[in-house]
This record gives structure tokens, sequence and C-alpha cells, in this order.
């Protein structure tokens, strides 16, 4: 099963998964990490009703790809689920399990481990899980816990799960609150406050052909991106698919890191390019995304989205040029950019058209915590990059 081929590469894939994407080993990792708890503060969301009602469900996948032969492979896999939750529905959940396992063949070795191929599936059952006392949590009687690990025979995933259980100790992120920014129209407006730093969020990386952060909730059963709702106990059905077609659920997986290989500078980036080069964007370029695609114009970036307690929220060292923070598609000030911004007395402009577009039409998804002296200019990252060169150079 593994290596397990994604797909072929062209030649010019080839070259940006070895120029951009993989480290000196040849090895590329791409890493996911969500917490999910029933908390007072998250009730919408999690369905929170009082003490009995303290659920918790955390996801953690760790994937390692490599170059072979000029196809995308897959060199070593690993995933946990992680539920606690009332006993009777860890139950249910554990049986669906365990089903799954002996209708597709699974070898049983021993009490907590299955075997196909060289995937090896871990369960383990918890009355009081041995992290509580890490994370300073405590459940209901009626509570227990059950882990679920997916990984490849062979790969020493133990520094993961240690880190996971870290990490999930990080202050719990309460969302910010909105205030009242002021909507601009005009690119003039913005003239002032150039030249700026930038930060990204997945806005530039969906005109590009690469899927919204928002999908991976809904890959890995995290949160339904329209109601908020968080993924618990019956509708959680990952592991149950993942065991089910193993390939099929990997190959899945792997869309993400797919579409980040294949995709192309669009007209935005393009023009982004030469704003920076001639200086209305200055300094390294913070990241949400993972698709390399303005490292591949060799502009100074840093990816926000790393998963260690220690560097989840980055000291940020803005360029003494800038005179304001331009976020670009970002929802959520997640890695506290723009808050550091503000202390560090730069203007925070946001160029974001606040939705998007499915089935239904066009569904309005406001910018989470825009402050009273924050700019928005209501616009795609392609329109403002147009108006940025036709207006300003």
């Amino acid at each position: 099963m593994f290596p397990l081929k994604i797909f072929k590469f062209n030649i010019n894939e080839s070259e940006t998964f070895n120029k951009y994407f993989a480290e000196e080993n040849g090895e590329f990792h791409f890493e996911g990490m969500w917490f999910r708890n029933q908390r007072p503060e998250n009730a919408n969301q999690s369905g929170y009703e009082n003490e009995t009602t303290q659920r918790r469900r955390y996801i953690h996948f760790y994937n390692t790809y490599i170059n072979e032969n000029d196809n995308l492979a897959m060199k070593y896999a690993y995933m946990i689920v992680s539920n606690t939750m009332p006993k009777e529905e860890n139950e249910r959940y554990l049986n669906r399990i365990l089903k799954a396992l002996k209708k597709n063949s699974f070898t049983k070795f021993d009490d907590k481990t299955w075997m196909k191929e060289n995937l090896k599936i871990i369960i383990e059952k918890f009355d009081n899980h041995p992290k509580n006392e890490l994370c300073k949590a405590s459940f209901p009687d009626n509570y227990n816990s059950v882990d679920v690990i997916a990984v490849t025979d062979g790969f020493d995933y133990q520094a993961h799960y240690e880190r996971m259980w870290k990490h999930s100790t990080k202050l719990f992120r309460i969302p910010n609150k909105r205030e009242n920014p002021k909507y601009i129209s005009d690119i003039d407006e913005i003239k002032k406050y150039l030249p700026a730093q930038v930060e990204m969020g997945c806005g530039p990386s969906i005109a590009a052909g690469i899927d919204p952060l928002y999908e991976m909730h809904e890959t890995y059963r995290v949160q339904n991106h329209l109601s908020k709702k968080f993924y618990y106990a019956d509708d959680d059905d990952l592991m149950e698919k993942l065991i089910k077609d193993p390939i099929a659920s990997y190959i899945k997986f792997s869309q993400t890191p797919k579409k980040c290989l294949q995709a192309q500078h669009t007209e935005g980036y393009k023009t982004f390019d030469r704003l920076y080069k001639k200086g209305l964007f200055v300094g390294t370029v913070y990241n949400n995304n993972f698709d390399r695609l303005v490292k591949r114009f060799d502009i100074p970036e840093i990816i926000l989205r790393t998963y260690d307690i220690n560097t989840y929220i980055q000291q940020i060292e803005f360029d003494k040029r800038a005179k304001s923070l331009i976020c670009i598609g970002t929802h959520a000030d997640r890695r506290q950019v723009q808050k550091q911004a503000r202390a560090a007395g730069l203007q925070i402009i946001f160029i974001d058209p606040e939705g998007f577009y499915n089935d239904d039409g066009f569904i309005s998804y406001p910018i989470e915590g825009p402050k009273d002296n924050d700019l928005i200019l209501k616009t795609t990252f392609e329109d403002a990059m147009t108006k940025f060169e036709s207006e300003l150079l």
C-alpha cells in the first residue's frame, strides 16, 4: 500500500516539488491538527448545554510525501482521532470501527492492533485518558475515551502523538469581537498607507484552483462550514471510511497537496509580484496557505500554519518601511499577526469579498474581528491587484 502513488508529475510539477516543497532529505510533510471541545463559550457550535455535555474530539494527521520516479507518493501516513464522550456514544463509535475492520479483512494481532498490508490500526480505550492530567481536564463519570490511530507500519509516530497533546494545552481561542471598521471603495484611500506588508489567507489560493481551507474541515469531519456545528459521535465517520477504503481515503486526503503542486500563478499573483518588485509591498509575506505560490516568485515567505506549541503564535518582525498590514483573504486572526501589527502602530487593511459562492449563490462570510480603525476593501484578490496596478503604478 505504501508508498502510495497519488498522481504522475509532469516536468514542471516534479521540479516544483523538488525545489519548493521537499526538504533536504527529499520529503514533504503535510500536517493538520484540530481540537474540538464542548464549552460554554462555543455552545452554538459545539452543542454545549451544561456540565454533562463536555465532549472532546481531537484530530491530527501528519503525512510524508516524496517524489518517487516523478510521482507524488505518500511515503508515510499517520492520523489519530481521539474521542472523549458518553460511554454509550463511544461504544457505538467503537462498534462501527470494529465492524469495518472485520469486513475489510484487517488481521487482528493483539487486543489493540489490526493490520492490512503495511497499514496499522491501533485502538485504545480509557476510562480516564492518561493525557487528561496534562490537559487539566476532567469529565463526567459516564464518559470515557477512545483513541483510534492509523499509521504506516514502521513509522515512529510517538513524538507526533505527544506533540498533539502538548499543543492542545494552548490557550482556548475565543472568536474576536467585531467592531466597526470603515469600508472603502477607492484604492486611492490606501495609497498613503503604502508600502505595506502582507498577510495572505486562502482567498488568493482559491483563485488558483486550490480548495478553501474549510474544505479540509469536511474531509476530516471537523466542523460544518455553513452551520459551524462540530462533528461528534455518530456524525464522526472519518476513521470508519478510511478503514473501509484506505486507498480512496488517502488519495482524498492528498487532494490539497496535489492541487498546491499543480497550481499556477493567476494574473492576480503575477500582478502581486510586479507590485512587490516596485516596492508597494515589502518584507516577508506571512501566509496561511500551503501552496508556495508566493515563494515561487522568490519573495520571502513564512507559512503561519505550524503545529508546535512554541511557534503557534510567532513573534512577527515587521519591515521598518511598512506603514500598514494588508490582509488578503484572511477570515480570522488565528495567529495574531494583525494584533501584533496594531501593537506596532501599523494600519490594518483587509481585502476580502466577505463571502463565497456555492450552488445557492453568494454566501455572506464576514471577517471575524476587524476593529474600529481598520479599513476593508470588499473585493477579491484578483480585482484588487488589477486596481492597484492601474491606479497606483
